[in-house]
């Protein structure tokens, strides 16, 4: 498998971090951030800029389409899905996945397989910060990779599992 960044150090502390060996999430321009509700959606603007600072492309930033979440989840958490606008189709399946989860307020879950990177929070606080580690993700990532320089490759982040308290 290709050498890519595997392992990412943040400015927050995190109550659990798992890294999972497992084939990567592989980065490629049908890629998109999608969200459940508007007020998420200016949380999103910082990693679309840091993008467009490295490709030249901004990331969209798009809402879920009501008939691809079921209410019940929209309602439960605030939702960011950076996925393509194929996998987004089975948003209920992959949401409903993760109904159990218990967040707290100011707190998020994010996880990245090799489909989507997820965070899931119950308010904008979780939503805030979720996305600042996600910029951090993206920033060490994207910085990883063109030090490396080689665009044969895909941009690549590693499976993981974050529990932010």
């Amino acid at each position: 498998m290709t050498d890519y960044i595997n392992k990412f150090e943040f400015k927050e502390t995190l109550k659990e971090i798992t890294y999972i060996e497992e084939a990567p999430l592989e980065l490629n321009e049908d890629f998109v951030f999608f969200h459940n509700k508007s007020k998420v959606r200016k949380d999103l603007t910082s990693i679309q800029h840091l993008f467009k600072s490295y490709t030249t492309n901004p990331l969209l930033a798009l809402g879920i389409r009501d008939s691809f979440l079921k209410k019940e989840l929209t309602e439960q958490y605030l939702i960011v899905l950076f996925t393509t606008s194929e996998i987004i189709k089975d948003a209920n399946k992959i949401i409903s996945k993760y109904a159990d989860i218990e967040i707290n307020q100011g707190c998020f879950y994010l996880e990245a397989n090799s489909d989507y990177m997820l965070l899931l929070a119950k308010d904008l606080d979780g939503i805030h910060v979720g996305t600042n580690i996600m910029e951090e993700i993206f920033t060490q990532v994207l910085e990883d990779y063109f030090n490396r320089k080689n665009f044969e490759e895909f941009i690549m982040i590693p499976q993981l599992k974050i529990n932010s308290c």
